[in-house]
C-alpha cells in the first residue's frame, strides 16, 4: 500500500484537529478524557458510535469476545466497542501519525487494558492465526489494493464461527474519468468494485451465510447533509480548528458527495461468518 498516498487524502490531513477539538472542550494536551468526550471527535465512519453500536449488537459482543479492527483511525469504534461491550479490540492502522493520536487517546480515556493499538499493513502485520471472534472495517478496506489476499487472511484470523463486519464504500455504476480519478486521488478509493464482487471475494475466502446490505440510500443523503451542514457551519470550524483543516475536510466531504449524486458511488456492509 501506498503509504505516502494515503496520508495525503484530506480526511487524513490536519490532524491536530483532534486536539484543538478537545482543548475547545476545555480538555489539555495532558488531561484524562471520559471516554465519551472523544466519541464526538474520533469517528470517521458514517453514523458515528450508531453505526459501531449495530455492529456490536449483530456480533453479539462482550468481555470475553477479541475482535481486530482493520484501519482503526484515531482508535475511536476500537474505544467505543471496549467501553460499551468490555470487549479487547486489537486496533490495527496503517498510518503511523494517526496511530500515535490513536495510543495517546486511549491511554488518556483508560482503556488501554483493554483497547491493543498496533500500526501496520494488514496485510502484512503479524498477527495470531485463529486469535478473534470478529474482525471489523469501517471504510478502510476501499484503500488496500488486493481484497482477496486480505479477506483470506480475516478467514485464517478468525476463530471457527467467528465472523467480518464490515461497512465500505462499493460501485453502483461505472465512473466516468474525472470522477475515478477523483476517487483515487481524494479518497484513495483502489478497491471500489460491485456489491456482487465484494460477496465474492468472501466467498472465495471461504466464508459463509454472506449478507450484504446496500446502504447508499442511507448513505448518499448522508453525505448531502453532512456537506452542507459542514459548510453552514464554517465559521466556528475554522475558529477551532483552523482554515485547512476546514478546506480539506470540506473537499473530501464534496467530492464524496459529487460522487454519490452522479450515482457512481455507493454504501455497503457485508457480515460473513467463517465456518
Amino acid at each position: 500500500m501506498n503509504d505516502a498516498a494515503i496520508e495525503s487524502v484530506p480526511l487524513y490531513t490536519h490532524n491536530d484537529r483532534i486536539a484543538k477539538g478537545l482543548a475547545a472542550l476545555g480538555i489539555g494536551p495532558d488531561d484524562p478524557i471520559k471516554p465519551e468526550q472523544a466519541f464526538t471527535l474520533d469517528q470517521m465512519n458514517y453514523h458515528g458510535t450508531d453505526a459501531i453500536k449495530a455492529a456490536a449488537v449483530t456480533l453479539k459482543l462482550g468481555p470475553a469476545s477479541r475482535v481486530l479492527d482493520v484501519g482503526s483511525g484515531f482508535g475511536g469504534p476500537a474505544r467505543y466497542l471496549a467501553h460499551t461491550t468490555g470487549c479487547h479490540v486489537t486496533a490495527l492502522e496503517l498510518q503511523p501519525e494517526l496511530h500515535q493520536i490513536a495510543v495517546d487517546l486511549t491511554r488518556r480515556t483508560g482503556l488501554a487494558d483493554r483497547v491493543t493499538q498496533r500500526c501496520g499493513d494488514a496485510l502484512t502485520q503479524p498477527l495470531p492465526d485463529a486469535a478473534f471472534d470478529a474482525v471489523v472495517s469501517w471504510l478502510t478496506i476501499l484503500h488496500i489494493p488486493d481484497r482477496p489476499r486480505l479477506f483470506a487472511r480475516f478467514a485464517r484470523l478468525l476463530r471457527p464461527g467467528g465472523a467480518a463486519y464490515v461497512e465500505d464504500l462499493c460501485m453502483r455504476a461505472p465512473f466516468a474519468p474525472q470522477d475515478l480519478s477523483d476517487l483515487r486521488e481524494f479518497v484513495y478509493g483502489v478497491s471500489v468494485t460491485s456489491i456482487e464482487d465484494y460477496i465474492e471475494d468472501f466467498r472465495a475466502a471461504g466464508f459463509t451465510e454472506i449478507v450484504a446490505t446496500d446502504l447508499t440510500g442511507d448513505w448518499a443523503p448522508f453525505a448531502q447533509t453532512r456537506l452542507a451542514e459542514f459548510r453552514d457551519n464554517r465559521a466556528a470550524y475554522a475558529r477551532e480548528r483552523g482554515e485547512g483543516a476546514y478546506a480539506d475536510q470540506e473537499k473530501f466531504f464534496a467530492v464524496i458527495a459529487g460522487l454519490y449524486n452522479v450515482g457512481s458511488l455507493g454504501g455497503v456492509r457485508v457480515l460473513a461468518r467463517k465456518p
